[in-house]
C-alpha cells in the first residue's frame, strides 16, 4: 500500500475517532471533520477508484443524507450526525452501506438504553459512577437527556469499514 493511501485511510480513522470523542465531550461534530473526510475521499477516489464506483459511493452518500435528514427534521438526531453519516457513507459505499446503517441503529439503541439506565438507576451506584471523567460525563448526558449519537455512528463506521482499511 502506498504512503498516500495509508495517509488517506489514517485521515479517515482519525476524523472518525475525533468526531466520536468530540460528540461525547461537547455534543458537537465540527464541520472541519466533515470537510476532511470528504476531501480525503476525493483524493482516495481519484487515485484508487473507477468512475462508476465513485458515482455509486456518491449515490449512497446522497441517499444516506436524505434518509437521515428525515431523522434530523423529526428531532431524533443532530445536524452534525447527519453530515457525519453522509461523509462516512462516501467511504463505506454500496458494499457496506446496509451493514453500516444496521450497526449504527444497533449501537445507537444500546447507547441510548445505557444512558436511560444510568438516568433511572445511576443513583444506586453513585460512588462507582463518579469515579472518573468518563462516567461523570455519561451521568451528565443521561440526566440532560442527551445522546451523543456520533459515538454510535463512529463505531459503526469503523466496524463496517474493516475491508477498506486493509
Amino acid at each position: 500500500m502506498s504512503i498516500l493511501l495509508l495517509g488517506l485511510k489514517s485521515i479517515y480513522v482519525a476524523c472518525i475517532c475525533y468526531a466520536m470523542v468530540s460528540d461525547f465531550r461537547r455534543l458537537i461534530i465540527s464541520n472541519w471533520i466533515i470537510v476532511a473526510l470528504v476531501a480525503a475521499f476525493a483524493v482516495y477516489a481519484a487515485v484508487r477508484m473507477k468512475p462508476g464506483s465513485i458515482l455509486a459511493h456518491v449515490a449512497v452518500a446522497a441517499a444516506m443524507l436524505l434518509f437521515f435528514l428525515t431523522f434530523f427534521l423529526a428531532g431524533w438526531v443532530a445536524g452534525g450526525d447527519v453530515k457525519l453519516i453522509a461523509a462516512i457513507a462516501l467511504w463505506i459505499g454500496p458494499e457496506n452501506a446496509s451493514r453500516f446503517v444496521l450497526l449504527t441503529a444497533l449501537l445507537g439503541a444500546i447507547l441510548a438504553l445505557a444512558l436511560l439506565l444510568i438516568k433511572k438507576y445511576g443513583h444506586h451506584v453513585g460512588g462507582t459512577l463518579s469515579g472518573n471523567w468518563l462516567c461523570r460525563r455519561a451521568v451528565a448526558l443521561a440526566h440532560g437527556s442527551q445522546c451523543p449519537y456520533g459515538v454510535a455512528i463512529g463505531l459503526a463506521a469503523l466496524l463496517s469499514s474493516a475491508e477498506l482499511l486493509k
